[in-house]
Formats: structure tokens, C-alpha cells, sequence
């Protein structure tokens, strides 16, 4: 998710503590449809660095 947002860690669970990004924790993981991360970025609430 990183690579694909090229963002840090620390911004992807800053935005999950946020609540800007829905996840889901099974065992300790973290997964995000992909749905989701294409209508976020659409949307403008997560700008992808370049």
C-alpha cells in the first residue's frame, strides 16, 4: 500500500487512525480494497506524492 500511495508508514496509520482509509485487521495485518484506495484517491482526500 505504501508503494502504490508512495507514502511513508507512518502516513498510511496516521490515515487509518484518521479514519480517512477503511481497513480491515485480521492476524495482525492490515488490508485495503482496492475499491476503496481508487475512489479516496479520486476524491482528493489523499493526494499520491510523485
Amino acid at each position: 500500500m505504501c508503494l502504490a500511495l508512495n507514502i511513508s508508514k507512518r502516513a498510511l496509520q496516521t490515515y487509518r487512525d484518521n479514519g480517512l482509509i477503511p481497513y480491515s485487521n485480521i492476524g495482525g495485518k492490515f488490508f485495503y480494497k482496492e475499491v476503496d484506495i481508487q475512489q479516496i484517491l479520486e476524491e482528493g482526500l489523499i493526494k499520491k506524492r510523485k
